[in-house]
């Protein structure tokens, strides 16, 4: 038997957090196990103008369960979008779902025609148990994915790993690419992120740090087209490790990051990129420096 929350969870961010923990008190407190259920993808994924997930479905669940939730199921939206409201619940009660719980946003079933009232009701005729946890706030405004898409298509990290509750994380494999930034002297790892539709952070440069081989190394990512060097049709992600030296093709990174820099620029020269790069790496440095007691 389960006490499950249900939602998008995207990002996992302060809001979703709050709702895992309600979750896990009442699963414990009734002799229950805690139960996610995920939708895989929200509706707005499957259309040309959603501007893209936050995290992988995978990095994702593996938040979740970080949280002290016990189980993740997941849902996709084509299974259960025609369902009506009280067909959506029977499947809940009959999968052993005792203790629902939701935010106050919650929607459900063919049209999104239910809601939280219309739970609350269903939960009185069929015996079980809902919770509507509360809105968590930033700055007056409740926190939510689609608030955290905006702050990092704006750039503006410090936003967005706050409404996060953590540091916003970019994960992929390493490729080898044209070695451009060894050319140049600012020898450079290329980040492939997958095939799902990420939301991309604003293009320019960000203040990264990434655990290597049980160490920390700081750096600069490069987020965007390259337009100096070799304009890409594609969004690129390149990170420039302050003092790491090694073969890191194939490798797996996670880039926590920590600071927006300045947007991406097209220089009229090699020269005056390298001499960019060199600013951007003191300004980092510095920015490091003063931030030393929160890393």
């Amino acid at each position: 038997m389960y006490a499950a929350c249900i939602g998008n969870f995207d990002g996992v961010h302060l809001g979703h957090r709050a709702i895992m923990q309600r979750t896990v008190d009442l699963a414990e407190d009734l002799g229950l196990q805690s139960v996610a259920i995920s939708i895989v993808y929200p509706w707005g994924y499957y259309f040309p103008n959603f501007p893209g997930i936050i995290y992988p479905v995978t990095h994702r669940l593996e938040l979740i369960l970080s949280s002290g939730i016990e189980k993740v199921m997941t849902a996709n939206m084509s299974e259960i979008r025609y369902l009506e409201p009280e067909d959506y619940i029977s499947n809940l009660i009959k999968q052993g779902v005792r203790v629902v719980v939701v935010g106050s946003d919650f929607t459900f079933g063919n049209g999104a025609k239910g809601n939280v009232s219309l739970l609350k009701k269903l939960s009185e005729e069929r015996d079980f148990r809902v919770e509507i946890v509360p809105d968590a706030m930033h700055a007056n405004r409740r926190i939510s994915s689609s608030w955290i898409r905006e702050a990092l298509a704006k750039g503006d990290i410090a936003l967005a790993n706050s409404l996060l509750g953590k540091n916003y994380t970019i994960r992929g494999i390493v490729y080898k690419d044209k070695q451009l930034g060894s050319k140049i002297g600012f020898p450079t790892a290329n980040i492939y992120r997958g095939d799902e539709r990420l939301v991309t952070p604003k293009s320019g440069v960000y203040i990264v740090r990434s655990l290597i081989d049980s160490r920390d190394y700081f750096g600069l990512l490069n987020v965007g087209f390259r337009p100096t060097v070799n304009t890409s049709e594609e969004v690129k992600y390149e990170v420039y490790f302050f003092n790491y030296s090694g073969n890191l093709y194939e490798r797996k990174l996670e880039l926590e990051v920590l600071e927006f820099i300045r947007p991406e620029l097209k220089f009229e020269s090699l020269d005056k990129l390298i001499e960019q790069i060199r600013h951007d790496e003191k300004v980092s440095r510095r920015w490091l420096e003063i931030h030393s007691d929160m890393l």
